[in-house]
């Protein structure tokens, strides 16, 4: 018997439900949880309203074994949370001291003239916190509390109905400061406190990461794989244009999953093979990158459509000066004679977007620049300017190196961002498989 611990997470303001701001702190919170092998059950935005929040954390509190709110704690009269907690806990608020202390020592730093000028060359006098800006340094009596070291107002923890609840401001960077203090090691203390005399649910996964082929046939070369294996789970998540291929593997103990894990890793690698190109943080233009890097080659790019999206792909990882010599953006079809040395004829009989005319595109690239490996792009981006011959989505890639050329059509009749985008990710791959 295993026990998986419930979390819920709450953010708060009118700010996230009027759609105005992008709830971040929920999608980090949940990330940092996972990591901990904590799973978050439900995520919960409400108003900053007294009533939305209590009934909102009465819901919470009802069915989550923890809860973590963001959101509130600021000094204006909006800022609900500390009242709304407190009464639900049954205390009273109350001033926090050192955060007290931090606050008057803040002000004192920022010192500014008050009142009407006085005589010249006198100093400015010190600011001192009001009532109001004490507001976001009260705490529930009794409450825990998580220091925050960027920030003002602390954050804390205390049970209601017998269910912490920790509450943190709503800035990012506070809440990243709060888990680096003190909270990754409270989530780990609630996780074990959890089991309630049964085992901690333990977690192992992997992200593996394909591009090249679609959701759906993702998925059947999947079916089947964990069938019938208690505690395994297989999800997919598009981000275009790549596909990430989530595996789970969950138990009472450590080593068993882990092992689990291993023999579902060659197996999906075995079905997957020829689009997964990695696992784990890797993206696709980092991965291609380093191994430019490793192989010590170095590469320039010929680009029409895509407009210097490749390059910009290629130089996102820090030491790619090191194998990246350049690129020429050649939209113009004289450009891609003048730059690329793409003869006039082979634009008349082929038109830019050909075969013959990507071709030489990458042979001029690599003539001129000198590099190891050269890739051109040419399509049709669209929204307008395809042809029943070539319709929108219609692209040409060429992949010049000492070994001869090689070249790829891709027919995606997407937006002209998807198209670009695709086209050049794919450029990547050619890259990427030729080093």
């Amino acid at each position: 018997m295993f026990s998986a611990m419930r979390a819920e997470i709450l953010t708060i303001g009118d700010e996230l439900c009027r759609g105005e701001i992008i709830d971040t702190n929920s999608s980090h919170l949940a990330a940092r949880l996972w990591d901990l092998s904590i799973t978050t059950r439900w995520m919960t935005s409400c108003n900053d309203d007294e009533a939305d929040i209590a009934t909102a954390l009465a819901q919470a509190v009802a069915r989550a074994d923890f809860v973590v709110c963001s959101g509130g704690l600021g000094p204006t009269e909006d800022d609900l949370t500390v009242d709304v907690v407190a009464r639900l806990a049954g205390v009273d608020p109350v001033i926090d001291e050192p955060a007290r202390a931090r606050l008057e020592a803040f002000f004192a730093r920022r010192s500014a003239p008050v009142g009407p000028p006085g005589p010249a060359g006198a100093a400015p006098a010190p600011r001192t916190a009001t009532g109001i800006q004490l507001r976001q340094v009260r705490v529930p009596a009794g409450a825990r509390i998580h220091l925050n070291t960027v920030g003002l107002a602390p954050g804390f923890e205390i049970p209601i109905q017998g269910v912490p609840v920790i509450c943190l401001p709503g800035f990012p960077r506070e809440i990243q400061s709060i888990l680096e203090n003190s909270l990754d090691r409270r989530f780990a203390e609630l996780r074990e406190a959890g089991a309630a005399g049964g085992t901690v649910e333990r977690i192992a996964r992997r992200i593996y990461r394909v591009f090249g082929c679609g959701e759906s046939q993702i998925s059947q070369a999947c079916r089947g794989m964990i069938d019938g294996v208690a505690g395994a789970s297989i999800h997919y998540q598009v981000k275009f244009p790549e596909t990430l291929v989530k595996l789970v593997v969950r138990g009472p103990d450590s080593a068993a999953v882990a092992a689990q894990l291993a023999r579902f890793d060659a197996e999906i690698r075995d079905r997957l093979r020829g689009f997964l190109y990695g696992d784990g943080d890797e993206s696709l233009p980092e991965r291609t990158v380093r191994r430019l890097i490793e192989a010590g080659k170095t590469v320039a790019t010929a680009e029409s459509c895509t407009g210097g999206m490749l390059g910009e792909l290629l130089t996102r990882r820090p030491g790619s000066s090191r194998v990246f010599l350049g690129g020429a953006i050649t939209y113009a079809d004289a450009e891609k004679t003048r730059q690329l040395g793409v003869q006039p004829q082979t634009l008349a009989d082929h038109g830019a977007v050909s075969e013959p005319t990507v071709r030489e595109m990458a042979i001029g690239a690599r003539e001129r620049f000198g590099a190891d490996l050269t890739v051109a792009i040419s399509g049709v981006a669209g929204p307008d300017g395809g042809t029943p011959e070539k319709p929108v989505g219609t692209v040409w890639l060429a992949l010049a190196s000492a070994a001869g050329v090689t070249a790829k059509l891709l027919s995606w009749p997407g937006s002209r961002d998807q198209v670009r985008t695709l086209a050049s990710w794919w450029a990547l791959k050619l890259l990427d498989e030729a080093v």
